[in-house]
């Protein structure tokens, strides 16, 4: 390679740096606005409330069953309102344009995006799972440490996963609203144990809290398919918004 082609990839490499560092800080002022502040509020408060209920009924089994509710509802919702911020309510290529427009490659802005989504979706479906549980506990119930770790891991990967999901919708139709299809299908299709269920985060989910996993795969084999999940689907997103 030469020096001036050296020159050159150093070159796109800054910038491809830049452009994705302008759009994680742009996603992440998003997150930052009065309306997810509200919207959270509002999600904590059905974990929390969830919790209580749950253990009312009876303390027995209490913790499972509010963590089966709030991943089957809480988290996804949660994150598909995330990706919806985050986009400014619009298709994920246009949510870069601000950005872009003042030269930075739209698919590099739109991974900083994506990023800064998939961020603040695993860091509030592990606290999301940490209410869950936190609510739900009695003393007949585990230790709430262990609980709490591994609800906390759980709940991360699952709102990781979502989020992937709803960037690579986002992606799709006028002013993104392909984000829905995913959430749709998710709540359709996700309580299965089949291959379509396997591409989805709420089977995994259930899997990893010890239920039927999808496809008969281990906690381990679900833990690293909703990483994939994250991780692909947000660059397949980023690819989709290249000029």
């Amino acid at each position: 390679m030469t020096s001036q082609q050296q020159t050159e990839a150093t070159s796109r490499g800054t910038g491809a740096f830049v452009g994705f560092s302008l759009g994680a800080t742009m996603g992440a002022r998003r997150l930052a606005g009065r309306g997810v502040v509200l919207t959270a509020i509002l999600a904590f408060a059905l974990a929390l409330a969830g919790g209580l209920i749950e253990r009312r009924i009876t303390t027995a089994g209490a913790v499972d069953r509010s963590l089966a509710a709030t991943f089957r509802l809480v988290v996804p919702l949660f994150c598909f309102a995330l990706a919806a911020r985050v986009a400014d309510r619009a298709s994920l290529r246009d949510a870069a344009w601000p950005v872009a427009r003042y030269g930075a490659a739209r698919r590099d802005v739109a991974l900083g995006i994506g990023a800064a989504l998939v961020l603040a979706s695993a860091l509030s479906g592990a606290l999301l799972a940490l209410v869950a549980v936190a609510c739900a506990q009695s003393p007949a119930s585990p230790p709430f440490a262990r609980d709490a770790f591994t609800s906390g891991w759980i709940g991360a990967l699952v709102g990781a996963a979502y989020a992937g999901w709803f960037a690579f919708g986002s992606t799709f139709l006028g002013r993104g609203r392909g984000r829905v299809v995913p959430l749709v299908l998710d709540f359709l299709f996700g309580s299965g144990t089949g291959l379509f269920a396997a591409l989805l985060p709420r089977a995994h989910g259930r899997g990893l809290l010890g239920g039927d996993g999808p496809l008969g795969l281990s906690q381990p084999e679900s833990s690293v398919a909703l990483l994939l999940i994250a991780v692909l689907l947000t660059l397949a997103a980023a690819l989709r918004c290249r000029e």
